[in-house]
């Protein structure tokens, strides 16, 4: 925890980046809350879930542990909000995101629809962006790891700078998932672009 702790100490919001890594619904909630601390400074990006019964089921949980949740769309009036109060927010990275949401950059050497919004946040309000994972040891037990914040990647076509920063999000992606490549929840076909044909 000592890079998201330093980070909150110097008073600013944190972005993490994440993805569907281990048992990430279970260590996620009992790992965090042993640092009361960040108890209502928690939030997670996340698409609903069907059926509705379910997803109400999730967001209960994650509201008795103390967490609150923003829907992927609609929320960034409310996401700014919360990383100006010192929040914690939290993006499942690992997901494909259509043209209107995202941008084209690798990911493990093949064209990937990558989210900008955490580039964007990030450009935006200066906020460090801390790559985040869990897996689960044979013993049963879940581990938490946190990195050291990525460099902010700047430049002076904003264009160029959302892409450059969303490759280095995948680049950490990457890393982590190659820890425990067997824990990753790849079944949200992450490759759906095409790349260039070959002659």
């Amino acid at each position: 925890m000592e890079s998201p702790l330093r980070a909150y100490a110097k008073g600013n919001g944190i972005l993490l980046l994440t993805g569907h890594f281990g048992n990430f619904e279970v260590s996620t909630v009992a790992g965090v809350t042993q640092f009361p601390e960040y108890r209502g400074k928690f939030y997670f990006v996340r698409r609903a879930l069907k059926p509705q019964l379910l997803n109400n089921l999730v967001i209960w949980r994650f509201k008795r542990a103390g967490f609150g949740t923003f829907p992927k769309r609609g929320s960034l009036e409310a996401i700014l909000q919360a990383l100006t109060s010192g929040a914690v927010v939290v993006y499942a990275f690992d997901q494909h995101a259509e043209k209107r949401d995202g941008v084209t950059v690798d990911f493990f050497g093949h064209p990937a629809g990558t989210f900008k919004s955490v580039a964007l946040l990030a450009l935006t309000t200066g906020v460090p962006v801390i790559p985040a994972c869990s897996w689960r040891e044979p013993d049963g037990s879940h581990v938490l790891h946190f990195e050291d914040p990525l460099p902010l990647i700047d430049c002076d076509d904003p264009g160029e700078a959302i892409r450059r920063n969303t490759r280095a999000y995948n680049a950490a992606l990457e890393r982590m998932l190659l820890r425990h490549p067997e824990q990753w929840i790849w079944m949200h076909r992450r490759w759906k672009i095409e790349g260039p044909k070959k002659a």
